[in-house]
């Protein structure tokens, strides 16, 4: 089978990182777990791998979601905001 050679350019530390720590976890190099993940994405194959990048990328589901902690967050403190009233 030939194939073709890709670089990119542009990675930053925390995604470096993280393809890191996941190639890691799975122990797998990390060419071939970046292969692997570019081919869930695009469809190339199904995924049935239950560490996914949407997994560890701080993205939560509605269900995750506590209304109430949000709720904390729009609170305006009059003690840092005195003129916001």
């Amino acid at each position: 089978m030939k194939t073709t050679q890709i670089t990119v350019r542009n990675v930053d530390a925390a995604l470096k990182h993280r393809i890191d720590k996941l190639a890691k976890l799975k122990s797998m190099s990390i060419n071939d777990f970046v292969l692997d993940t570019l081919r869930a994405k695009v469809g190339a194959v199904p995924s049935s791998d239950h560490i996914t990048w949407h997994h560890y990328s701080g993205v939560m589901n509605k269900e995750a979601i506590n209304q109430d902690v949000l709720d904390d967050f729009e609170a305006i403190d009059p003690a840092m905001w005195p003129n916001n009233s």
